[in-house]
């Protein structure tokens, strides 16, 4: 039973990209643990954060009472983010935006960010949330 096709588009002048995350997929879907997390996606994010895993991504929501409420009304330049991180997007009432230092976060925000697996480790620990919706 086939479960996914996969289309993968490169910029011409960086070739050597296309392989990398050719090889970065077929490492992820030979793990055990990513078929379970495949089924269970119910959305876009939930298929893309299953297909890069956690090593590479994190999606936090900003909500009052969670883990990340003090990023609430700061920009992104005051997101105290580790090293080799960053925010790549932000959802907000259905649009995605790709955010800028001056970029102000608000209530109910979904942060993607990427990076490396320390840093996105370190972001685990601090805020402890990962969002699947």
């Amino acid at each position: 039973m086939i479960r996914a096709i996969f289309f993968i588009v490169t910029p011409e002048e960086n070739p050597g990209q296309h392989v990398r995350l050719l090889a970065r997929i077929a490492k992820r879907v030979e793990d055990e643990s990513f078929i379970p997390e495949w089924l269970e996606a119910r959305t876009g994010q939930g298929l893309k954060e299953a297909l890069f895993h956690e090593e590479v991504m994190f999606t936090m929501r900003l909500e009052h009472g969670l883990p990340g409420k003090d990023l609430i009304g700061k920009q992104i330049r005051e997101f105290p983010h580790p090293e080799g991180t960053l925010v790549a997007m932000i959802r907000r009432s259905g649009e995605l935006i790709i955010p800028r230092g001056e970029t102000e976060l608000f209530e109910d925000d979904r942060l993607t960010l990427i990076g490396r697996a320390e840093g996105i480790q370190q972001l685990r620990e601090l805020y402890g949330i990962r969002t699947r919706d």
